[in-house]
Parts: C-alpha cells; structure tokens; sequence
C-alpha cells in the first residue's frame, strides 16, 4: 500500500463532503488562524514549505493511488462514497496536478492572533470539493509553528532576563537546547520541531532536525550544535562508591570544548560540595581542565523542584569556585562553568527560575536550559488555537460569505476572503477589497510551489522578533 497517498491523507468523513456541498457550488475559500486565546499573542508560521514539497508539489495523483483509495474507502465507509470521478477528472485534465492556490504569509513571520496565516481555495470549479479535503494534511502546519513561537518566546524571556541581570550574551543562541528527539511521536515531528527550534537556538541534540534546512529549504548551512555530555549509563558505570571515580575518567579523557556531566546520580550536594572543594582530586581534575582554552564545564542536575534545586546549586558552586558582580549587581561564576536545567520544563517553569534567579543575586548568564518533551510533545493545536475554516463559496457564479458563531463565542469564525496588512506595526485581517499591501503570496498554484525560500531567511525574521527587548 502507498503511504504518501494524497487522496487518502484527510478525515474519513471528509471523503463524504463532495456530494453533501449546495449544488452549484464552484469554489471553496477556507483560511487559518490562531484564534483569541492562544497562550502567546503572536504566531510564527513555519513549517508549510516542508508539507507542499513532501505531499503536494508535483504529479501527486495517479491511477495506482486512486484506485487503491477506491478499494480502502469502499471498506472502510461504503460502496460509491469515495470520489473517484473527482479524482480521475484532476488526473486526466491536470495531469495528477492539484488544482488550488495556496497563499501565505511569509515563514518565519510573527502574526498577531486572531489574523489569517494562509488561504486555500481551488482553481477549477469542478474541484470545489478539494480545499477542505486537504485541511487535515495543511492544519498539521499547527506543530512547525508552535513550536516555534515556543522557542522564540523563550529566548524572548531569555534575552530579557540576561539584559536586567547585566550578563553578557555570548550564550544566547545555546540558552535553549532541544532534547526531545526521544520524546517526539515520531522521527518526522522530532524533525519539523527540532528545525522550527533552530529558528530561534543553535543548541540541540535532535540530529535528523539539522537535514531539514538542506532538504526542503534550499539552505546546506549548519544551523544546530551540540557538546560532549554524559548520561546516568555512563556516571552509575562504577555504583555509588565509583562515582568520584567515574567522574574523573569522564573529565581526563574530555575532548577541547564544553563538557555537560549530569550529577544527580546519587547526591547533587555532595556531588558540588566535592567538586568545589580546594586541593580535592576532583576539584583540581576540573581546574586542570578548565585551563585549556575555550573549554567550559556544565553541571546538571536532572531532578527536584526546578526553582529550588537551581539557587541551591547556583550557591553551592559559587562557594566552591567563587563569583563576582556584573554591572547591575548580579553574581557569575569566576571560572568558565555553569548550570544546565533540563529536566520537565516548560515557558512558565523557565519563567519561575530565571526571576527566582534574579532575586536571589544570580545573572541570568549563568544558566542554560534544555527542554524534551515540553518543547516537542506538551504542545498541542489549542496552544496556539490554531483553526482551519471556510470563509467563502462561490456559488452559480456569486460569492457567499460564510461563518460558524456558536455559543462559545471565542470560536466564531471569519466571513469572506482577506488580505493580510500591516497597520500601525502590527497585522490586520481585512476584506480582499481593501486598500493596503497583501502580505498574503501565493506559495503554492495547481501543482506548483511558487516561493522557495531559504532557511537562513526564516530564522532571520524569527530573530527579529525574538531579539526584540
């Protein structure tokens, strides 16, 4: 059976919609957003480049694919539902070619909720049926896009937090690392999550995240590093007694760079209490390592009250390795170490340490953090609210507005077709009729994608917003 089946990637009952539509019904315009009530007020779209490229560019429909679609639905619902005729009349007249225009924002661009992120309407009135067939493939856009407004939220909070504390911000771009390959659902949304992180951090470990800029946005350059770290397999090699023992191994036989040792195998206090502890194997072992250059050591407790085991690490190492103010107060370690906090983390978890951190004295320059499965699983489509609707219908030649209003009035939908403009530096849905820019292009037209940009300019605009204090 073929997997990339575009006439099977919908809903089952949407299979049923092509004979349920008003007759006369020649077009469908249906249109996303991020509704009111988003946990962010504005959304970074990304992720649409990658879904046209692997499911909707091209010959996508072929006589092998319908008739396989054919024999599944007439089992899974029933005889006659399945369109075939649809099907083989865009085989036929547009060579497999999809017939619909997609319009949209630019990737990587930050949109005030409650605003239109893209537009989907099809270009041959006997396809009318078509646009909202593919809501369920082109809403998946939901995941790229939270996630990275998550990230780029994150380095907002982290940005401002090391701008009031006086740090310097040499490690911006790592202060969020993703660890969430293993968390994910699956190798493709550990890869659409980890690449819509980059937009905003260099710092993963979500390796099959660095082929998306290359394969589907144009762009062979580097985007994620990583570091030498250890894992509990490797510091419970020796059991509690080896610990001391096993810790030095890791240390002498560290490359040049950054060192990451997690240290709650047993006790993070009597861990820091002896790595700090003047003319100990352990302490010296990290000094001697520390004297090469650009080499760095970062300790990380993985477990406890994020917000009380980080300040009581944070003391424990500044009494063991000393410390020194910023300009604005605020202590940073003397020697090149520091605190990585990665485990259960959310924005609001991040939120709590770094201003718990500043009132205790402590620059936020001295902390990273890593997130897994808050970054790539604790993210759903109501996150951002994200709602895929029909707007308009063109009909025996005439436009009809159309719109849901239920009872739960944060869920009504928009009438008509739009543009997208920019008023008074923020956006603006308005009548397709309306004077103003549309920031609305045209992506993707009747099998072809339209706008191929790379991903070094996505990540560009994210940082715009991201970096803006």
């Amino acid at each position: 059976m073929i997997e990339n089946n575009i006439c099977l990637l919908t809903d089952s009952y949407k299979v049923t919609h092509h004979y349920f539509y008003p007759k006369g019904t020649e077009k469908i315009y249906s249109y996303l957003e991020s509704r009111v009530g988003a946990e962010f007020n504005k959304t970074i779209f990304y992720g649409l480049q990658y879904i046209i490229k692997k499911y909707l560019e091209g010959n996508v429909v072929t006589e092998e694919k319908i008739n396989q679609a054919d024999e599944l639905i007439a089992n899974h619902i029933g005889e006659g539902i399945f369109n075939r005729k649809g099907w083989e009349y865009i085989l036929d007249e547009h060579e497999g070619k999809l017939p619909i225009e997609i319009k949209a924002v630019s990737e990587g661009t930050p949109v005030d909720v409650s605003n239109v992120l893209m537009t989907v309407e099809n270009t041959d009135k006997k396809s009318y049926w078509l646009p909202n067939y593919l809501e369920s493939l082109l809403l998946q856009v939901w995941y790229p896009s939270t996630v990275a407004t998550l990230s780029a939220e994150v380095r907002k909070l982290s940005n401002f937090y090391l701008e009031i504390t006086g740090s310097v911000k040499d490690n911006l771009d790592f202060m969020l690392h993703d660890f969430g390959y293993r968390g994910a659902t699956s190798t493709e949304s550990a890869m659409l999550c980890g690449s819509a992180h980059l937009l905003s951090f260099s710092g993963t470990d979500t390796i099959p995240a660095l082929t998306i800029p290359e394969n589907y946005y144009n762009d062979s350059n580097l985007y994620g590093f990583s570091v030498q770290a250890t894992e509990h397999s490797v510091m419970t090699s020796l059991g509690p007694d080896g610990e001391m023992n096993q810790v030095l191994n890791v240390i002498n036989k560290a490359k040049e760079g950054v060192l990451s040792i997690v240290i709650d195998s047993y006790n993070y206090r009597n861990f820091l209490t002896e790595a700090g502890r003047s003319g100990g194997e352990l302490n010296e072992a990290i000094l001697n390592f520390l004297d090469g250059e650009n080499n760095k050591v970062v300790f990380r407790p993985d477990s406890g009250e994020p917000v009380s085991t980080t300040i009581d690490c944070l003391n424990l190492l500044s009494e063991g390795f000393g410390s020194h103010l910023t300009d604005k107060g605020y202590k940073v370690f003397d020697l090149n170490i520091g605190l990585l906090w990665g485990d259960g983390l959310n924005y609001q978890k991040i939120r709590d340490i770094l201003f718990a951190m500043k009132s205790n004295g402590w620059a936020a320059e001295n902390i990273i953090f890593g997130m897994g499965g808050g970054l790539h699983s604790a993210v759903n489509r109501d996150t951002q609210r994200n709602a895929f609707k029909c707007s308009a219908q063109l009909r025996d030649g005439e436009w009809q507005d159309i719109f849901k209003n239920p009872l739960d009035s944060s869920k009504k939908s928009k009438t008509g077709r739009f543009k997208l403009i920019s008023e008074n530096n923020s956006f603006k849905t308005v009548s397709i009729d309306s004077e103003g820019e549309d920031y609305l292009q045209t992506v993707f037209k009747d099998g072809e994608f339209l706008i191929d940009e790379k991903f070094g300019d996505i990540k560009a605009r994210a940082l715009n917003y991201s970096n803006f204090l």
